[in-house]
């Protein structure tokens, strides 16, 4: 399990416990001075505020150890296609340019490489932008509604721009999922998650820039390219 509690964190921490000490438990204690049981009191008090910034950090690392596990690309069924449709950014349709797109000659590489005949990216209104390999380059049509059977899109996407999802405190998963549109399977998932920081840490950090810890599985080939394959001609 790696902590993220650095030495300035630890600093803070440690002032925060002296400021606990001094402004709320030795007034008490002396206010409470004629009572014998005030330690009974005042000793669980003291305890919880003084481990609850240690608590936190363990808290988020062994979350965070423990969903890191399920990271990474998990294929369940591997399918050969023409194209898929592709969800993860969809755009208005507006201001599309039909016709022979003018790839470079790196772009066409690139896509080559992956294999795909066509690939249809969606529209905000449920239609698609079909993008087809010729001989001449690429060409783009608008469609009404998608042809290839297999989806790529986010695994969680509530809203337009929301496509992480907290599972715990300061710990969130993201990811990725192929989907059959015929019977709603999900063939291939992509699941990667984050952490945030601690209160310690984030109390300076924050002026440095929020920073968090990602774990995203093994290296391996990933979607959608890694379920859905390319049909060899």
């Amino acid at each position: 399990m790696q902590y993220q509690i650095g030495i300035v964190g630890a600093g803070i921490i440690a002032i925060y416990s002296a400021i606990v000490l001094a402004v709320l438990i030795w007034p008490l204690a002396k206010a409470l001075k004629k009572f014998s049981w005030r330690w009974y009191l005042l000793g669980p008090i003291a305890f919880v505020l003084l481990a609850a910034p240690w608590a936190e950090e363990y808290w988020i690392a062994s979350r965070f150890e423990e969903v890191c596990k399920d990271a990474g690309v998990h294929v369940y069924k591997q399918v050969e296609v023409d194209g898929f449709v592709d969800d993860l950014r969809r755009s208005d349709r507006y201001g599309i340019k039909t016709g022979l797109w003018n790839y470079s000659q790196k772009a066409l590489a690139d896509w080559d490489a992956r294999g795909y005949r066509f690939q249809e990216n969606m529209l905000m209104d449920g239609g698609v932008v079909h993008l087809e390999r010729t001989t001449e380059g690429i060409e783009a049509s608008i469609l009404e509604s998608p042809t290839a059977r297999y989806h790529y899109k986010y695994a969680y996407q509530p809203s337009k721009y929301i496509h992480a999802e907290r599972i715990d405190w300061k710990v969130e998963k993201r990811g990725t999922v192929v989907i059959d549109s015929e019977s709603g399977e999900v063939i291939a998932r992509d699941t990667w998650y984050r952490r945030g920081i601690n209160f310690a840490e984030g109390s300076w950090r924050v002026f440095f820039g929020q920073v968090t810890t990602t774990c995203s599985g093994p290296k391996t080939e990933r979607l959608p390219l890694a379920a859905l394959k390319p049909i060899v001609k």
